[in-house]
């Protein structure tokens, strides 16, 4: 990660991670998913400032060749999102839904998706239960305190 690296960044890779990484799909549901849920995070930021964004992610996503690395650069982004949020509890739930937002965008909630979405749950010091409507498709989250 660059000099220039972002919490930005981070939230654009986690949410990269959730929508790509998890089931070697980008889903153009999901891309448009995570593209709104991060607008609600930056709403004043200019469109060529979110392309920038967007391309260095790329760049380092597809730069990292292998699952586990990419994996790893996940997991970073989860704990600089944690540190910059961490006095939010509220805020940290929010990110972990805007996941579960964008893993059911295409309507299927894989197994890796899941297993994802609970390790960010656990490294911000929360349970999640996850439910996926047959008919509708849809992906709930419970979020609760780790007890």
């Amino acid at each position: 990660m660059s000099s220039d690296w972002s919490y930005a960044h981070d939230l654009v890779n986690m949410y990269l991670g959730i929508a790509q990484l998890a089931d070697n799909d980008l889903a153009e549901e999901e891309e448009r998913t995570f593209t709104e849920k991060f607008r609600e995070w930056m709403p004043h930021m200019r469109e060529e400032e979110f392309e920038g964004i967007w391309k260095d992610v790329r760049a380092l996503y597809d730069s990292l060749g292998s699952k586990d690395n990419r994996y790893a650069v996940y997991l970073q982004s989860i704990l600089n999102v944690a540190q910059l949020l961490g006095d939010s509890p509220d805020q940290l739930k929010y990110v972990i839904r805007d996941l579960v937002s964008i893993a059911g965008a295409d309507g299927v909630l894989h197994d890796n998706e899941a297993t994802m979405i609970k390790a960010t749950a656990v490294a911000y010091g929360f349970d999640v239960s996850l439910e996926q409507d047959e008919e509708t498709g849809v992906v709930k989250a419970l979020v609760a305190e780790r007890e």
